[in-house]
């Protein structure tokens, strides 16, 4: 992946942590009040690593890469020096 396509794709994986986490946190607002059902922030945080996977996976056509291969790429990401 040449350095062009390396910053889009993390444009758009950016993008998608700010999206998943707000969409993620609504839901589970909503899970609360409406149904009563109460979340752990450790499981919030799964489910929101397993939208950015799954979304990025999609957009990007990554049928070789796996949703945990992807969650494990996004928790090392960070570690990324660029």
């Amino acid at each position: 992946m040449d350095q062009d396509s390396f910053r889009n794709l993390e444009k758009h994986i950016w993008e998608a942590c700010f999206y998943a986490t707000i969409w993620s946190i609504w839901l589970t607002r909503n899970g609360y009040i409406f149904k009563v059902a109460v979340a752990r922030s450790e499981e919030v945080v799964d489910i929101i690593k397993f939208r950015v996977a799954m979304w990025i996976k999609v957009k990007f056509n990554m049928r070789l890469c796996s949703v945990e291969d992807f969650k494990r790429y996004l928790d090392g990401i960070r570690l990324l020096k660029l």
